[in-house]
């Protein structure tokens, strides 16, 4: 069919230019609108033009009116614009169309390839092609589903081949197109779902709903290429839930976070730790949201393991740079956990025991194609891992830990097109040392949101409720006690979205904190432990924020936004004044100021502003640029490096004024023709003002006075990362590399409120270089074999340098702050997985996970201790948790 014209088509490259300016100019009057091949007829008929094409590829068009008159290449041009029909001018008389046979075998070859990967295509047309204007573009409103739950597919990518360009699907699972009247073909991929294509004829405005299947457990489609690094937003990582299944992790339980840890800018101080350091920022600096509700402590088990079951986690992104207005309060990163909806068609479910825990979820419908609910619990039911960890604490064996978590999530769809949810987390901790103390903490999360939309403008009205609790409890009647310490915080959201080409969102966030930062009470007769309570402190943080996203050319992706956050710091409470020029101690008290009940205490405004952009330099390659501004008014007060249950959380007030962070990054992000191999470089600078270290010697728990063992200094973080994965075949992995540098400097105006006479000094989390390798192989099928090995540099400590008595009593002089470093970390983990049949009428999908933690035994440093002996000698001591390989055996069922 193509021959002829494409004969012609050659003839007329030579032949064309010869003749046709003796019709080229030529004005055609149009009195009315017709189709075009009846102007073509016209034409012919009254003069000595002639027309060559096929019918049915030109019936889809029509000319417009013009009483003065068009050429004939003016009509053309508007007439087939957007379409893949072209013409070409032949000698003095012929005008010859013929159709692109480029695009239409490019859209047959995506679709075979799809078929022989066995990716379902659809086929959909939207519109008359008889009706169809030329010329004009046409508003295609699509939305993504889950097959079996009809929960909306978030942060789907979209990508419409034909004009290489893509969009992702929003909180709604929509997205939309504006697109010249035409074919195309639609590639939908998601990580957690099945690639699937659409070929969509498209005439008119329209809707379009599609279904995905959620990803069957095969190596293949755990990672999605076409979620490419070129067109994700800067800063912006979408965690693969999926390879939590197949990664080796510590006794064989799936940790979101640890994930995390080894991506580039993120790290861990210590084994022992569910807190991550995102680009020198501390561990208090990140924000975990669980379905909108943050979370103060995600560790279970002092850290050794997360806090969240990731089988009910749906979606989760993490942001730690160019981060989006809607999101405030830590200036560091944030990461978005969006938990399960259950299935409004059928009961399914997860299963799964390890050597310490067992975990189930399951969902269903409550009403079938109109509510459902989703339930978790994990929980764990041995000490034995006590037994294996290599310590210095000689009575470990003895002690006792215990955890549980749990969540159920509740969703209505109702009548009037909104659907209601009310999402609920609890966790609970229990940790005894024998001959010790007992530590507990909990989190509580509660979340009712309410989602409607009006036309193009979508909203969402959410009321919030969080609560993080810890108690530590002595049982020796002589010395017990109960302190308890605890965070309140409802809160309130309205956010709204507004579809289109140019999106935009905006909204409103309230919290109300209220802190009661310690009670210590006698808990026995006999107990000689004085009763403390410290006065609550309560708080309002508030802020509005509006952002944009439009292009700017076809290259330019602009993502701009503002936050305006406010912060009230109300009575009742009481502020200390301090003696003018003199240094903040509790000896320099000259008077107090009491503030009572909901009085204005203190009050900080927080301009945010915000800007992502990406420039796309080919179909490969983009550049990105990243800068936001966070206002952070909730500080960890510790003097540790690690989160412990004992941390406190202080609010802002006349001394702590609330932390200010600027980043701005820049990266090269580029994908294989492929898409086999993506990588990218990018650099990054972070300046933090007003954060918080500790005086040597500070006593931070139940201390009424506590800016007296505070400082208020400057942080300065800085860094290059490096990434290179390989997303398809047998073997795929990343090898990422980040140099990483962080810094404090305590510069106050007295000596005593100095740390290393104000200069800048390595902070506890600098690790100039970090290596972590990932890789999955598929020896066959369903059996994987997967390994990770992560390396940094020692971070920095402080150590004895000297030892001596005076009266009889040893004094001990230390180094400046952080002057040393420990050890460098280094490990390598393994793991071999063996999978049942995915084949869908497979009622259970079986899976066996052997893995090794710490293969080759490396005792990595937790901390220093050190000894001092009647002789004036100091004896170090280098601690480590983890000292041995440590096999685990876990075995789950999906059903």
């Amino acid at each position: 069919m193509y021959s002829r014209f494409l004969i012609c088509l050659f003839i007329g490259l030579f032949c064309s230019a010869q003749g046709q300016n003796k019709f080229y100019n030529q004005t055609f009057p149009i009195q009315s609108q017709k189709p075009v091949v009846e102007f073509l007829s016209e034409v012919e008929r009254d003069s000595k033009i002639r027309f060559f094409y096929l019918e049915e590829w030109l019936e889809p068009f029509a000319v417009k009116p013009s009483e003065n008159g068009q050429t004939l290449e003016e009509i053309l041009e508007y007439v087939l614009m957007g379409s893949d029909v072209r013409y070409v001018f032949l000698y003095d008389y012929a005008v010859v169309f013929y159709k692109d046979p480029l695009r239409e075998i490019e859209r047959d070859a995506i679709k075979n390839d799809a078929l022989l990967k066995k990716i379902s295509v659809e086929e959909k047309t939207v519109g008359s092609s008889r009706s169809y204007v030329p010329g004009t573009q046409v508003k295609l409103n699509g939305s993504l589903r889950d097959k079996e739950t009809n929960a909306p597919v978030i942060g789907a990518t979209v990508h419409v081949s034909d004009l290489d360009i893509g969009v992702q699907t929003d909180a709604r699972g929509v997205y939309q197109l504006a697109l010249p009247g035409g074919e195309y073909i639609l590639t939908f991929r998601h990580i957690n779902y099945e690639p699937k294509l659409l070929s969509l004829n498209i005439y008119a405005d329209g809707e379009v709903a599609t279904l995905m299947d959620e990803v069957p457990t095969t190596l293949e489609e755990v990672v999605v290429s076409d979620q490419r690094i070129t067109t994700k937003r800067v800063g912006l990582t979408t965690i693969k839930m999926n390879e939590l299944a197949r990664s080796p992790s510590f006794l064989g339980e799936k940790d979101i976070i640890k994930l995390l840890q080894v991506q580039t800018g993120v790290t861990a101080v210590s084994e022992a730790s569910t807190g991550y350091n995102v680009r020198g920022g501390g561990v208090d600096q990140n924000l975990v949201l669980y379905d909108g509700v943050p979370i103060f402590n995600t560790g279970h088990a002092f850290g050794f393991f997360t806090a969240f079951n990731s089988d009910a986690i749906k979606e989760a992104s993490f942001y730690k740079g160019g981060i989006p207005a809607e999101f405030g309060g830590r200036v560091s990163s944030v990461l978005n956990m969006v938990s399960r909806e259950g299935s409004y068609h059928k009961w399914q479910g997860k299963a799964g025991i390890g050597l310490v825990s067992s975990n189930l979820a399951l969902d269903g419908p409550v009403k079938r194609d109109t509510s459902s609910i989703a339930l978790s619990v994990r929980s764990t039911y041995s000490d034995w891992l006590l037994d294996v960890l290599q310590s210095n604490y000689s009575d470990i064996e003895e002690s006792a830990v215990f955890f549980f978590d749990a969540s159920a999530k509740y969703t209505h769809k109702l009548k009037n097109g909104g659907k209601f949810f009310i999402s609920a987390y609890q966790s609970h901790d229990k940790f005894r040392l024998a001959n010790d103390t007992t530590n507990a903490w909990q989190n509580t999360a509660l979340a009712l949101r309410y989602d409607n939309q009006t036309q193009n403008l979508y909203y969402s009205v959410g009321l919030n409720f969080g609560r993080y609790a810890y108690q530590v409890s002595e049982v020796d009647p002589e010395n017990a006690f109960d302190l308890t310490y605890k965070i309140l915080y409802p809160s309130l959201t309205v956010d709204f979205n507004r579809d289109g080409l140019n999106k935009q969102s905006f909204g409103f966030h309230t919290t109300f904190y209220n802190f009661q930062p310690g009670r210590l009470e006698a808990s026995s007769p006999q107990s000689n432990v004085a009763n403390i309570v410290m006065p609550s402190e309560n708080a309002i943080e508030s802020a509005v924020y509006f952002s944009n996203s439009f292009f700017l050319g076809e290259r330019l992706q602009v993502d701009a936004g503002f936050r305006l956050s406010v912060f009230n710091r109300i009575g009742s409470g009481i502020k200390y004044i301090y003696e003018e020029d003199e240094p903040l101690e509790p000896r320099n008290v000259a008077d107090s100021i009491q503030y009572g009940s909901g009085e204005l205490m203190k009050s900080y405004f927080g301009p945010e502003p915000r800007l992502s952009l990406q420039f796309k330099l080919n179909s490969q390659s983009s550049l990105k640029l990243g800068y936001n501004r966070i206002y952070q008014y909730v500080h960890l007060i510790s003097n540790t490096a690690t989160i412990t249950p004992v941390d406190i959380w202080q609010s802002s007030n006349a001394y702590f004024k609330p932390q200010i962070g600027d980043q701005i990054s820049i990266g090269y992000f580029r994908v294989s023709k492929n898409n086999a191999i993506e990588g990218f470089v990018e650099l990054y600078v972070k300046n933090i003002q007003n954060i918080l270290d500790f005086k040597d010697g500070a006593n931070l728990i139940l201390n009424p006075k506590l800016e007296t063992d505070l400082l208020v200094g400057r942080g300065l973080a800085y860094g290059a990362e490096f990434s290179v994965e390989k997303t398809s075949g047998k073997l795929v992995g990343s090898i990422n590399y980040s140099y990483s540098r962080s810094f404090r400097r305590v510069n106050g105006k007295f000596d005593s409120e100095k740390i290393n006479r104000g200069e800048y000094y390595p902070s506890n989390i600098d690790q100039p270089n970090i290596i972590n390798l990932n890789w999955q192989y598929a020896v066959r099928r369903k059996i994987f074999f997967s390994g990770t090995f992560t390396y940094h540099t020692g971070r920095p400590v402080s150590l004895p340098v000297a030892a001596y008595e005076i009266d009889n009593t040893p004094i001990i002089d230390f180094s400046e702050r952080n002057n040393y470093r420990l050890p460098d970390y280094h490990r390598l983990d393994l793991a071999l997985v063996v999978e049942g049949g995915n084949r869908k009428p497979k009622r259970v999908i079986s899976q066996w996970i052997f893995s090794v933690y710490n293969v080759y035994g490396r005792k990595n440093p937790y901390s220093a201790f050190y000894s001092y002996n009647v002789a004036g000698a100091i004896k170090p001591y280098q601690l480590s948790i983890i000292g041995v390989p440590v096999p685990s055996l876990s075995y789950s069922i999906k059903f």
